[in-house]
Parts: structure tokens; C-alpha cells; sequence
């Protein structure tokens, strides 16, 4: 997972600021928007859930009680992902419908299943859109590692938390 740091230079005339990776190698404007023009290009679009794989385990580890578990598991859900300037959104309709703004890179506060509050940072690399997931200061949330990446034309949604790992695999809506 990539991960950027921001250096601030002061000068007369404003702010200068240049994106720097772990590597310490920089990241331009053009990388930026390069990779938010591969992200769209790669996972964009409306996607309907296929199937789940240990979703009821993954709801049970975070806590989500019996008869909201088993509704989940056989709801359908809808995800779109779009650009909208330099932010990726994703909708997700279903049970329990989100709607989530995020700049690459940066923190963005983020909520699980049971409204728990995390504070997130989500990567582009490797083909994979990674949400890397922690709680907030007095939340109930658990530490979170989402990946959505494209294999045989679907798209797998990967969720870690703790040992439990669950799959969503959803279909591109024609």
C-alpha cells in the first residue's frame, strides 16, 4: 500500500506543496491525476453484487446482531464509482446505503456496518483501491483494510478485519 507525506514550502509568493512517497520519490499534480484517471477507468462505474463470501462472519466479528446479519447476506447491493474533480465517490445502495467522498491519500472520517466512527486513507496502487481503516478516538470500530481491485471482469471487494476476511464480488451493470 502507497502512502504519500505532504511537505509544505512558505515562500513570498504562497504556499508550495509537494507530495512525497515513503521512498521519498515526489508525486506531481500529473501523478495525481493520472491516478484518478486510472481508478475510474479500472473499477468506475455502477456494479451489482453477485455474491458474498463470510459476510456473515465478517458482520458477526464487528459486531452486527443475528437478523440484521441475515438480511444482509441476502439483500442485493449497487456500487457506483465516479470522479468528481479530484475526489473518487462511491454510492452503495443496499441494506444500508453509504455515500463516501475521499482525495487519494488523505484522511477522510469514514463510519462502518454499526455507524462506528474511523478515520481512513485511501490508496491507489497496484491496480487495487485500498482503504486502510482505523477508529477514531472512543469509537467501537475495529481496524478495517478494504481492497477493490478487477479480476475476470468483476469486481472483488475484499474486507479484512482482525483474522476475518470477507469477499464481495459484484458484476459491471450493462
Amino acid at each position: 500500500m502507497e502512502r504519500f507525506y505532504v511537505h509544505y514550502n512558505i515562500y513570498n509568493e504562497g504556499i508550495h506543496i509537494l507530495y512525497k512517497r515513503a521512498d521519498d520519490t515526489s508525486v506531481t499534480m500529473a501523478d495525481s491525476e493520472a491516478a484518478l484517471e486510472e481508478v475510474v477507468n479500472t473499477i468506475g462505474g455502477v456494479w451489482v453484487l453477485d455474491k458474498n463470501e463470510n459476510l456473515d462472519d465478517y458482520l458477526k466479528e464487528i459486531g452486527v446482531n443475528f437478523m440484521l446479519r441475515k438480511l444482509a447476506t441476502v439483500a442485493s447491493s449497487t456500487m457506483t464509482i465516479t470522479r468528481e474533480g479530484n475526489e473518487i465517490r462511491i454510492v452503495t445502495k443496499g441494506p444500508k446505503d453509504t455515500d463516501v467522498k475521499f482525495e487519494l491519500g488523505k484522511e477522510v472520517v469514514s463510519h462502518d456496518p454499526n455507524d462506528n466512527e474511523l478515520k481512513a486513507i485511501v490508496t491507489w496502487s497496484g491496480g487495487k483501491l485500498t482503504t486502510d481503516s482505523t477508529p477514531t478516538d472512543g469509537s467501537k470500530a475495529k481496524a478495517t483494510l478494504v481492497e477493490r481491485w478487477i479480476e475476470d471482469d468483476q469486481l472483488i471487494m475484499s474486507v479484512k478485519v482482525n483474522d476475518v476476511k470477507m469477499k464481495r464480488i459484484f458484476k459491471k451493470k450493462s
